[in-house]
Order: C-alpha cells, then sequence, then structure tokens
C-alpha cells in the first residue's frame, strides 16, 4: 500500500510540474516578438504579433510583418513589406505552437524573453 501511494505522489508531482511549466508558457506566448537580420543584400525586420484566439483550444492568431530594405549593386533600393495573418494550435505535450499553415513550429525561452522559429531567434517586446 505505501508503494502504491509513493508510486500516486511521484506521479502526481511529475504530471504537476508539466502542467506549471505550461501554464508559464501559454500566459507568455500572447505579444510582439521582434527580430532583424542583415546580409549584403539588404536587412529584414521581423515583427511577430500573437494573439489568444480560442483558449480551449488553445489556438492563437499570428500576424506576421515584415520589412526588407534591399541593397542591389551596393545601393540602397525601396522598403518592401509584407502583412500576413495565419493561426497556431499550441501543443501542451511538445510544449510548441505550430502555425497551421505552413506547420512551422514556435517554442519559447520564458526566462530570456525570447521565441524560436528553427534558427531565427525572436524577443518579445511586449
Amino acid at each position: 500500500m505505501k508503494k502504491v501511494l509513493l508510486i500516486l505522489l511521484i506521479a502526481l508531482s511529475i504530471a504537476g510540474c508539466g502542467t506549471n511549466g505550461n501554464d508559464e508558457i501559454i500566459e507568455f506566448i500572447p505579444g510582439t516578438y521582434v527580430r532583424t537580420a542583415q546580409t549584403e543584400f539588404g536587412k529584414a525586420f521581423d515583427t511577430l504579433v500573437i494573439t489568444l484566439q480560442n483558449k480551449s483550444a488553445n489556438e492563437y492568431k499570428i500576424q506576421r510583418r515584415w520589412k526588407y530594405d534591399r541593397v542591389l549593386d551596393g545601393k540602397p533600393q525601396g522598403p518592401e513589406y509584407k502583412v500576413t495573418e495565419t493561426s497556431g494550435l499550441f501543443d501542451t505535450e511538445k510544449n510548441l505552437l505550430q502555425e497551421t499553415e505552413t506547420l512551422e513550429f514556435f517554442s519559447f525561452d520564458t526566462k530570456n524573453k525570447l521565441m524560436f522559429n528553427g534558427a531565427n531567434k525572436f524577443t518579445k517586446i511586449k
């Protein structure tokens, strides 16, 4: 009987730890994330605004605002802009947000206020 209780307590502790981590990430997800990247061909400014769409389904709206300052033959060209909207579903088992159209994954570092999309690192600004 003591073994059963001990196993039950350990299982509940482990399950509780996962839930607290999920809650922390779920609370962290909504916000504005930014990233810049520069090459010899130009500079990109990427902003993602993530808002809660449906709490019970863990569904989020993802708006991407993108600006690119192209450089051609060493001369700056006019800026290019693009805005897209899509949605994403948060997987509570994997702690990942998956974009529904491209199936890309977003992971979160709540301590350092970062979001990762592959090798791309976004900083949460609000």
